[in-house]
């Protein structure tokens, strides 16, 4: 099985340690590379000077709702999911339809894996 690229990053926004932990274990274990990081700050600053494959965002973080980070990836047309505790209905009244959405606790891989089936082919080179 060969290695993820350079390029194939997800970044991962998570204010509690041991689930970031946990997704990013999942992810790299995939052949697929992480960022992590606990604000919505933070996140865009990464959105700024990385390239960033996918997200897998939690809704509420450290400095509030991950929204303004839903607008940069759908902008920049980078797939996402939302991952958390949150209720739907809070989370679908920013716009963040229910199908791009799982609740905590998840299985981080199938995560991983309904995200890339919204890449464009050949985006990601990890292991599948």
């Amino acid at each position: 099985m060969r290695q993820a690229l350079a390029i194939d990053t997800i970044l991962i926004v998570e204010d509690d340690v041991f689930i970031s932990m946990d997704a990013a274990d999942a992810v790299s274990k995939a052949g697929v590379a992480v960022i992590t990081t606990e604000t919505v700050r933070d996140a865009l600053e990464i959105l700024a000077s990385e390239h960033i494959a996918g997200a897998i965002l939690d809704f509420q973080v450290r400095d509030g709702a991950v929204t303004p980070i839903v607008q940069k990836l759908r902008q920049a047309g980078i797939p996402f999911r939302i991952v958390s505790g949150s209720a739907i209905k809070e989370i679908e009244a920013n716009g963040i339809p229910e199908e791009l959405c799982a609740p905590k606790p998840a299985d981080y891989r199938k995560v991983l894996t309904s995200l890339m089936t919204d890449t464009p082919h050949g985006r990601f080179q990890g292991r599948h």
